[in-house]
């Protein structure tokens, strides 16, 4: 069995985790960067695709795309789109691919898409609206300024983004006002801060949750008043409570299409009910692995 592993840092904790796993069941694996792929066409008019390592897409029984982006965030995602389609037009036996169905329909993920996708599912997700450029900024302020009713904080936060990166509360207008300078370019998700102490991460993989992490929201994530308020408070879950968040889940990766991703949701103490942030479909494992020393991620992946 040969097993391909894309990437965007070949040393990076889950490619290299994957690797070692597939090496550990006696399987051939290669780590190729995206960037070192070489596209092209031959002068028979037929399309190349380097890998670099010797063999032929065809000759690979199990693909596993990673996220395509660069340091610095040149995306690599047309690559990963070519490779993904030439798999899917070829004859006969093709390599199985890590979530290919989701990539293929929604190539592009970020928290845009999904929150519609999401939502049309009746999937409880956080509201938002949404805009680009300095443009969209200027409609936004202009009718948020002819409002009577006090200013509400928000969470103004960019498209794409992990580990709470390119995310920043705004407790008054001024400061919203301040952010729109910082993100005045791209898209720009303005959403209601939640009242939230208690998060999880969820790893879902093939239809069965793998494990859950809790976490503890963090305080620039919440108003001052809202953490004095529940700052002695340690949220307790009933199971019919934790049931429901895995269901959750396993629905959202459903209507996605995913094998594999990684959620975040979090309790909103304001409804009761739980809401979900996001899903990675390239999702990070390796504090999940740590902690839970008993779940082996990468190798439920590759097996």
């Amino acid at each position: 069995m040969n097993v391909l592993i894309l990437t965007r840092f070949r040393g990076e904790y889950e490619p290299r985790r994957l690797a070692e796993e597939v090496s550990a069941l006696g399987y051939d694996v290669d780590r190729v960067n995206y960037e070192h792929v070489r596209l092209g066409v031959s002068p028979l008019g037929k399309p190349v695709i380097d890998l670099m390592t010797g063999k032929k897409l065809e000759e690979y029984d199990l693909v596993i795309p990673r996220a395509a982006s660069k340091r610095g965030g040149e995306s690599m995602l047309g690559v990963k789109a070519v490779i993904l389609e030439y798999i899917e037009k070829l004859s006969g036996n093709k390599p199985r691919v890590l979530n290919g169905e989701s990539f293929k329909l929604y190539p592009l993920m970020g928290k845009l898409e999904q929150g519609v996708l999401l939502a049309q599912a009746g999937l409880p997700v956080i509201p938002f609206a949404s805009f680009n450029g300095w443009r969209g900024w200027k409609r936004y302020l202009e009718v948020l300024g002819k409002k009577k009713t006090p200013f509400v904080p928000v969470m103004v936060k960019a498209r794409f983004g992990s580990h709470g990166k390119n995310v920043k509360l705004a407790e008054t207008l001024e400061r919203l006002v301040k952010l729109s300078q910082r993100y005045s370019e791209g898209d720009v998700l303005i959403q209601p801060v939640l009242k939230v102490r208690r998060w999880f991460r969820v790893l879902i993989l093939r239809g069965e949750v793998l494990g859950m992490m809790k976490h503890r929201q963090k305080d620039k994530f919440q108003t001052v008043e809202f953490m004095e308020e529940t700052a002695k408070i340690k949220p307790k879950f009933s199971d019919e409570q934790m049931d429901d968040l895995k269901e959750i889940c396993l629905k959202a990766t459903r209507v996605l299409k995913a094998d594999f991703a990684g959620l975040d949701v979090a309790w909103d103490e304001t409804e009761k009910q739980w809401r979900i942030f996001e899903v990675n479909r390239t999702a990070q494992f390796k504090w999940f692995e740590k902690a839970h020393g008993e779940i082996n991620v990468a190798k439920k992946i590759v097996s």
